[in-house]
């Protein structure tokens, strides 16, 4: 399985953040700081960096800097503080995505599977994958590769829009997204036609959803879009 460094000051944040990746199948190594983050990184080359900018010593920003002189691994920051100046220097630093705390682990679980796809599609056989083929969402498990989804460990029949929609919203909880974006990920350019479509498609989906009983909930956010949440 691949193994993620996660490096966060917050001992209740880098312990949810560690279990929904092992939850996941994944190796996890959980930092308190960077002291000693480069000469691990170069002794054990994991697969991908989860990294906070606000740390005692040396902050989260600094040590992207030293990575970068030596590695192109994934690395996604993260951090408490709003302000897009974080955000825009991270990325014009090297990171390659950015979550601002609060987050869903869910939704950064998510953002990791989506780097190490990225990672396997450039370099085959740089990272196993096999921890990202299937996506567990409370009592709701899709699988990628056989585009089979369960809920309870019965399989929900979908139609190829509603598997789609459904797998964007279960790598992205609590994320807002426009009818528009929602559009773009789903039909991508094969649309032609009104964005109330997405009401119709959500409407199925909830539906086949609530008859299996998943924890699972698309809420509507009224004169935008839509955003995934899961059930307690």
């Amino acid at each position: 399985m691949a193994h993620i460094f996660v490096v966060d000051d917050d001992p209740h944040i880098l312990q949810l953040i560690s279990e929904y990746l092992r939850k996941d199948g994944f190796t996890v190594t959980s930092l308190p700081d960077g002291h000693d983050l480069i000469e691990r990184i170069q002794a054990e080359s994991p697969a991908c960096l989860i990294l906070d900018i606000m740390m005692p010593g040396v902050n989260g920003l600094a040590l992207l800097t030293s990575i970068r002189a030596f590695s192109e691994m994934p690395i996604i920051m993260i951090s408490a503080r709003g302000e897009e100046m974080d955000r825009i220097i991270g990325l014009e630093l090297g990171c390659n995505d950015f979550l601002r705390k609060p987050f869903h682990p869910r939704e950064l679980v998510g953002r990791v599977k989506g780097m190490l796809r990225l990672v396997q599609m450039y370099r085959p056989g740089a990272v196993d994958t096999n921890a990202a083929e299937r996506i567990t969402v409370g009592n709701m498990t899709l699988s990628e590769e056989f585009r089979r989804v369960e809920v309870a460990g019965t399989e929900v029949m979908l139609t190829s829009r509603e598997y789609e929609l459904l797998l964007f919203l279960a790598m992205h909880i609590e994320r807002p997204f426009s009818r528009e974006q929602l559009i773009q990920q789903v039909w991508k350019y094969d649309f032609m036609g009104e964005v109330r479509v997405v009401d119709d498609l959500v409407k199925r989906l909830r539906k086949k959803l609530s008859e299996a009983g998943a924890h699972f909930s698309i809420d509507t956010l009224w004169g935008f879009g839509y955003k995934s949440t899961v059930k307690s």
